[in-house]
């Protein structure tokens, strides 16, 4: 007999079954009964978890920060320059790295797309998770990096800033969705990673000087292998 799963692993269970089928078919058109015969529970099993099919649709996008000690990390760092680098590190290694050599979090981003392409209120509420999560942190570090000068004040406020950075590492990964080549980057994802720090960095206002260095005390500190494209 199969052990018996405890409330956080079944729970893991229903969304580790409803993603491929949420990214197959999207919300619309699945139904908690298949999630429910995929996950190899009852309907009632899954309503116990989460209230509705939207708050589980919604749970798949954010078990990805949820839990995370990567995210936990982040967060608990005090505001400053260091630490917005690192965020900006960990958004662009998820999206740049992480989504185009993971089919799973490939299927996860597939919903983002299909809920955008539908009435979009599930990535509305995805977003403002991010929001509450990430925002603070992100603002007080922009505000920290002013004070002490090493960005230079500009128009762009820092939730938009937020923003736009999302936005383009988002866009980056859908265009690998495919899980081959699209776009002919003249370089590797690693190299190409670091690129996109350096331009959404240089675009928040931080001088050269302090993203070289930053740069050169993460590879210091944390080195990452080369990943085969």
């Amino acid at each position: 007999m199969a052990p018996r799963l405890d409330s956080g692993a079944r729970k893991r269970a229903i969304l580790d079954a409803a993603l491929p089928l949420f990214a197959r078919k999207g919300f619309a058109a699945t139904t908690t009964r298949e999630i429910a015969q995929a996950a190899g529970v009852s309907e009632a099993l899954i309503f116990k978890h989460f209230p509705s099919k939207a708050s589980l649709y919604e749970a798949i996008f954010l078990s990805c920060i949820d839990g995370d000690p990567e995210y936990e990390r982040l967060v608990a760092l005090p505001p400053g320059t260091g630490t917005l680098v690192q965020m900006i590190q960990g958004l662009v290694n998820y999206f740049v790295i992480e989504v185009p050599a993971d089919p799973d979090e490939r299927a996860r981003h597939r919903l983002s797309i299909i809920s955008l392409l539908e009435d979009g209120e599930f990535m509305r509420q995805v977003y403002e998770g991010i929001r509450s999560r990430f925002l603070p942190c992100f603002a007080a570090s922009i505000a920290a990096a002013v004070a002490c000068g090493d960005l230079a004040p500009g128009p762009i406020d820092a939730e938009n800033g937020l923003w736009l950075a999302e936005h383009l590492c988002g866009m980056m990964a859908t265009v690998c969705l495919s899980g081959g080549t699209v776009v002919p980057y003249p370089c590797g994802r690693p190299e190409l990673a670091r690129q996109t720090v350096w331009f959404i960095l240089r675009g928040l206002g931080l001088r050269d000087d302090i993203i070289a260095a930053r740069e050169c005390g993460s590879k210091n500190d944390n080195p990452t292998p080369e990943r085969p494209e």
